[in-house]
């Protein structure tokens, strides 16, 4: 279950966190545009149609219906052969009149994001039927993977010696800003038949919400043999004659009914496709919703248009043509997807639960609040060359965007999969360092009160949804950000790992854009260094990302991070001809170095900080995150590589193998002695970014089956305990799991960037 919010200061203060329960499956929508989540049990039930918004509720109404039967018979035909299911084993309190007996285990779900499977044998429904989902989220393709549409196609066999007919039907209820009950009055449906599709816009109310202001359309594709059919109005919660309709022959009474709904009335609108399968005949339907909801608005008013707004306009009345454009373009897309995906999938050196594990991650990439924007409502259009600002939240329980920390993990799936929108995340955080903000805010942890934003600082996000992003950062308050120690060496990693991943030319440009501010933030840690042996000091405060966990003197996780930055600085500066930089960031990485050396190493690990506190000698699985990123980025060893080795073999056998029987992935803090560190709750917690992330550092270390095993208990963890499709950041040994669909866990694709060079050498130069 979910653990109640640790954290005041975070949103959800004296709530449970959100907890869905296990049903969820692959999302359908794309970057920025708002998602809807469909479980494996076929019913759609998650909401993110508004972005940066979180519904559970499942709607009865949007649903796939089949129709199996004999020519000419029905339900209600004279023959009384045919039967017509709704393809779900959820049992909803309205729409009694619908089937909803399909038994649980009857069908099998497969899902390797953007697509998903429902598969069901003959036994079940009396023909062979597999139906396929999919989103065009699709690595290096902006426009496709920008696009609010998901298509889906049902392929359905004749398995006897007697002639079928079999009929599919999509019905939908008005989206709505509480998907739990009904849209305000003024949804009205109409009927769109075009020479390729037929279908029905769904028109929103006046009144809505600028998030859910436009239309939402359904489509079935015309082909030789297909027959489609369009009833744009039916009631949404006790129809019992749009059901009689379909069961009677699996084809709709085309009406149409233009009447806007009343206060509380819902209304849906229903497509049917029917095709006559000889026996032995296998035939497919292809369907598809779209959604026109151009306006992204946030808490503080400002409004912005949504990336895909770059091609097909503004106004809000193109849901039909996307859903056109979904059921021309999906065979396109399920090749390009294939060939996108294929050379993991067919590659001999990756286990197959990482392959299933590293693409279902992504989910994250159109579930995780994103937002894609196309330029200011009422501002200027943005230039041509421009991605637009992308960002991902948090989570949802803690919705953050960009937050600097978590994203120094998760940011190498869009470095791999969107380079260009990466770099854009890297200007958009630059572009907030300089920000002054002297509102004063509460610190929750402490009750003690603080600056918003000190300029100069790197912030812990760039806003949240509930205020104005991009203009206001710093929206987390639960800790006071603007000392803490890890976010300024994270912006530096991050810049200088995206300059080298941009090549020579584009990343000297990258590395002349950031370097002022890198040079300053650097400057401004330097300063916390109150000894002057080349490393900051923690203060005994939480002051990093394991923001529950106090760190006093130098630590590992800190200064590991501080001597990566010291060596990109020197790295940035020598690219850019600066001698005097150059000789001043060597010379604090040699007195660091030392100092790391000397005041931490353990023996077999580096202790989890200089103090006396509780966790000051235990063993943190993440110690050397600095030493992953130098790895990552060609900065080579800096720290001994005998030392690196030494301490990951001993992290592998206390963090990993002496934790959950070493099926549970990396805890966070284990003390000499083998015990897990209950010191705070997150000492006592797997993370599973962080794990995966240690993974990636162990395999490029070429510990390979180390790293595999370390990796594979939290896809365990996440795909055998009903976790998946919302990974959280965090659970206990008990299974106990905090901040559902957490942005961290996309560092399983650092896994994809060790292997890469998995064979390359690691020296210092």
């Amino acid at each position: 279950m979910g653990l109640p919010c640790p954290t005041a200061g975070h949103p959800r203060v004296d709530q449970p966190m959100i907890d869905d329960g296990p049903w969820a499956g692959v999302p359908i929508g794309g970057l920025g545009t708002g998602s809807i989540g469909r479980t494996h049990r076929g019913d759609f039930a998650r909401w993110h149609l508004e972005v940066g918004r979180h519904a559970f509720a499942p709607i009865a109404a949007d649903a796939f219906s089949v129709f199996v039967g004999a020519p000419g018979d029905g339900d209600g035909g004279a023959g009384g052969a045919g039967r017509a299911t709704v393809l779900s084993t959820f049992i909803p309190d309205v729409l009694p009149a619908w089937r909803w007996d399909l038994p649980v285990g009857s069908g099998t779900y497969h899902g390797l994001f953007p697509r998903a499977w429902q598969a069901f044998e003959p036994s079940v429904l009396g023909v062979r039927l597999v139906g396929e989902q999919l989103s065009p989220v699709i690595a290096n393709d902006l426009e496709a993977s920008a696009l609010p549409v998901g298509a889906f196609e049902w392929w359905v066999e004749n398995p006897g010696s007697e002639p079928l007919t079999v009929g599919i039907m999509l019905t939908w209820q008005d989206p709505s800003a509480d998907p739990s009950v009904a849209a305000p009055a003024g949804a009205w449906h109409e009927t769109i038949n075009t020479t390729d599709a037929g279908g029905a816009i769904l028109h929103a109310p006046a009144g809505s919400p600028s998030g859910l202001r436009g239309t939402f359309a359904l489509a079935a594709s015309r082909a030789p043999g297909v027959t489609v059919t369009v009833r744009d109005r039916f009631d949404a919660i006790a129809d019992a004659e749009l059901w009689a309709d379909f069961a009677a022959d699996g084809r709709l009474e085309p009406a149409s009914d233009r009447r806007p709904s009343t206060e509380g009335e819902a209304i849906g609108a229903a497509v049917a496709a029917t095709v006559e399968l000889a026996p032995g005949e296998r035939r497919s339907i292809r369907f598809a919703v779209a959604w026109d909801l151009p306006i992204v608005e946030f808490g503080a008013g400002r409004r912005w248009w949504k990336r895909y707004t770059r091609t097909w306009g503004r106004t809000g009345k193109r849901a039909f043509d996307l859903a056109r454009h979904a059921l021309a373009e999906a065979p396109r897309w399920r090749d390009a997807i294939e060939t996108w995906q294929r050379p993991v999938l067919e590659s001999d050196s990756r286990p197959d639960w990482y392959k299933s594990a590293l693409f279902n991650e992504l989910y994250f990439l159109v579930d995780g609040g994103s937002f894609w924007e196309a330029g200011e409502v009422d501002g200027p259009v943005p230039d041509a060359g421009d991605p637009g600002r992308f960002a991902l939240l948090e989570c949802l329980d803690y919705p953050f965007y960009d937050t600097v920390d978590v994203d120094f993990y998760a940011s190498f799936a869009i470095l791999a999969l969107y380079p260009e929108l990466e770099a854009r995340g890297i200007l958009d955080l630059l572009a907030a360092i300089p920000v002054d903000d002297p509102e004063i805010v509460t610190v929750e942890a402490s009750g003690l009160r603080a600056v918003r934003k000190v300029a100069g600082t790197v912030p812990h996000d760039v806003g949240g949804p509930d205020d104005d992003p991009f203009y206001r950062p710093n929206w987390y308050h639960f800790q006071d950000v603007s000392d803490w120690k890890d976010l300024g060496p994270k912006f530096v990693l991050q810049a200088w790992r995206d300059a080298v991943a941009a090549g020579p030319e584009a990343g000297d440009a990258l590395i002349r854009t950031v370097w002022p501010a890198v040079d300053d933030v650097m400057t401004r840690l330097a300063a916390r260094d109150r000894d002057g042996d080349g490393l900051p000091e923690h203060d005994g405060l939480p002051d990093q990302t394991y923001d529950t966990w106090p760190m006093e003197g130098p630590s590992a996780y800190g200064g590991s991070l501080w001597l990566a930055a010291l060596a990109a600085a020197e790295a940035m500066a020598g690219r850019l001809g600066m001698t005097e930089a150059t000789g001043r960031w060597a010379g604090w990485f040699e007195r660091g170095q030392v100092a790391f050396d000397r005041r931490l190493w353990r023996g077999d690990h580096f202790a989890y900080d200089g103090g006396d506190g509780p966790s000051s000698d235990s063993i943190m699985a993440d110690q050397l995150a600095g030493q992953w990123y130098a790895d990552a980025t060609g900065l080579g060893d800096i720290i001994p590589r005998d030392r690196v080795e030494t301490a990951l073999r001993t992290i592998h056998r206390m963090n990993v193998c002496g934790f959950g029987g070493g099926r549970m992935g990396a805890v966070n803090g284990v003390r000499p002695d083998g015990r897990v560190d209950e010191s705070s709750e997150q000492s006592a917690e797997v993370w599973v970014g962080t794990t995966y992330a240690l993974a990636a550092f162990m395999i490029g270390r070429g510990l390979i089956k180390e790293g595999w095993e370390t990796a594979r208990g939290a896809a365990e963890v996440t795909y055998e305990r009903g976790l998946w499709f919302r990974t959280p950041e965090a659970y206990d040994v008990n299974g106990d799991f905090r901040a559902s669909l957490y942005l961290r866990p996309l560092a399983i694709w650092a896994i994809e960037e060790a292997l890469a060079r998995v064979s390359l050498p690691h020296t210092r130069s």
